[in-house]
């Protein structure tokens, strides 16, 4: 089984042990045009694939050279959902009825991912039975930040009422916000530097919980296991929310007539450099949806 994806996605699936290979689809570099297109083509057909399932619809991939399965477009479905009913509709059984076991992403960790996570956290002096906690205020696209004081007001409260440990993430281009954010905290948090999306998946399996706007890291926090509280308010929670039951999504009741944006489609059409909508959730709504997951139960509140 392969993968083509972005140059960003190889990184978090590249050694996963459920896969046999990687491949980059390069659109702003060797893959772009039609010359790029017919490279790419040429070098898929190569590989003498049995099957294509193109989760895209891409013209392109008519000319692979194998059978072709693709997505169904046009419906206020999630993605999950509408990729799985790829698979149902030529016969392929998802439910978990059936399988066993719920139909959801998943990242499967090296051992050797795993040890990173334990040597990490041991280094930072977090022990096995302190709550730990995954915050990441990023988001890729400034209409989908929730304010960035807001995840410091949370990690502090979770410091002072639960006695947690915060792992501060951020993307490769992000290390200003978490700056911002450890500075605006009154308790300091755990900066994770590590720009490998495999080993930062790893800390994130090792949290309790996560807390992150509409970003890809929220997806990989849900693909570990990790139950994830995500702040939606510009885009589409139904269509790309994280996938599956242990999640909870926290989102604005303010129809702006824009909302949901999308950072592919006139992003930022208002012009205001910020959303109102994100602007608008509060930390007490964000917390109520921490301090109700079933874990911190587990910890004492102090407040």
């Amino acid at each position: 089984m392969t993968f083509l994806v972005g140059s960003t996605a190889k990184g978090a699936l590249e050694g996963d042990l459920q896969i046999d290979d990687v491949l980059v689809y390069d659109n702003r570099g060797i893959h772009s045009g039609i010359s790029g297109k017919y490279r790419l083509i040429k070098s898929l057909r190569r590989e003498r694939f049995d099957l294509v399932i193109d989760l895209r619809d891409s013209f392109w991939s008519k000319f692979v050279g194998a059978k072709r399965w693709c997505v169904a477009r046009g419906r206020n479905l999630h993605a999950v959902t509408r990729y799985l009913d790829t698979l149902k509709r030529h016969g392929v059984e998802t439910s978990a009825e059936i399988l066993g076991f719920a139909a959801e992403p998943r990242l499967t960790l090296s051992m050797s991912e795993k040890n990173f996570a334990d040597d990490f956290l041991a280094e930072h002096g977090v022990a096995s039975n302190e709550l730990l906690v995954g915050i990441h205020p990023g988001g890729n696209w400034i209409y989908k930040l929730w304010p960035a004081e807001n995840f410091a007001k949370i990690g502090d409260i979770l410091i002072a009422n639960f006695h947690a440990r915060i792992l501060l993430f951020a993307g490769p281009d992000e290390q200003v916000l978490q700056e911002k954010v450890a500075a605006v905290m009154k308790y300091q948090p755990i900066i994770v530097c590590e720009t490998s999306l495999r080993r930062v998946a790893s800390l994130i399996n090792r949290c309790h919980l996560y807390l992150g706007n509409d970003t890809g890291t929220t997806h990989i926090a849900a693909a570990v296991g990790t139950p994830v509280v995500a702040i939606f308010g510009s885009t589409n929670h139904i269509r790309s929310g994280p996938y599956g039951t242990r999640h909870q999504i926290v989102c604005s009741d303010i129809d702006l007539g824009c909302n949901p944006c999308h950072p592919g489609k006139n992003p930022g059409g208002c012009k205001k450099g910020r959303c109102k909508a994100m602007e608008s959730i509060t930390v007490e709504q964000a917390l109520m949806a921490i301090v109700s997951n079933a874990l911190l139960n587990s910890y004492p509140f102090e407040g």
